[in-house]
């Protein structure tokens, strides 16, 4: 049997058979811990719910631990040649610990600093300071900016905290004030 379809209406879609429909819905990014934490500190804030305790693993880094037996940012660096730094170092690291301090009254950016620290110490500790011996300071100084300073810059955006060059460098020093960090064998 032959049918023709020639001005037919239906008020949609003429088809002779199955019609296939598809639908395209993205699936929103999953978000990154860093990415929900600024979503929850940016609703804290807005609600303007403070914590007045600090949590454990921000406590852990308050700690000074001079395990080398040389305590302090001036001494550390003093050991390992980098007087020069000293007033620069000074500065940058008060600027992390300000920025520090304000935002410890919000749990989550106390868990986002938590979060920076312990990937600095473990990326210095781990794959930066074995190499001391092995690179000039120069050298040594690019490995700290690659891996620690531009990544935390690039994962903490510019949206919630004003993380810069020089406050991230500030948090390695505030790192080597607290016993965490050290430039010398």
């Amino acid at each position: 049997m032959n049918v023709n379809q020639k001005g037919a209406s239906a008020g949609g879609d003429v088809v002779g058979r199955d019609k296939m429909e598809v639908h395209h819905h993205p699936v929103p990014p999953k978000l990154s811990k860093l990415e929900k934490l600024k979503e929850r500190l940016l609703q804290e804030v807005a609600d303007g719910r403070c914590s007045s305790e600090i949590i454990e693993q921000l406590r852990y880094f308050q700690k000074k631990v001079p395990e080398d037996g040389i305590a302090g940012l001036e001494a550390k660096l003093e050991a390992s040649g980098r007087t020069a730094q000293l007033m620069i170092a000074l500065e940058m690291k008060e600027q992390f610990a300000k920025l520090l301090e304000k935002w410890s009254l919000y749990a989550s950016a106390q868990e986002i600093f938590a979060h920076l620290l312990a990937m600095a110490e473990y990326k210095y500790s781990h794959q930066i300071f074995p190499l001391v011996s092995e690179v000039g300071p120069v050298e040594f100084d690019e490995l700290i900016d690659q891996k620690i300073i531009v990544p935390a810059i690039d994962e903490l955006g510019i949206d919630v905290f004003a993380l810069d060059h020089r406050t991230a460098m500030g948090m390695i020093y505030w790192l080597a004030e607290q016993c965490r960090l050290r430039w010398h064998v």
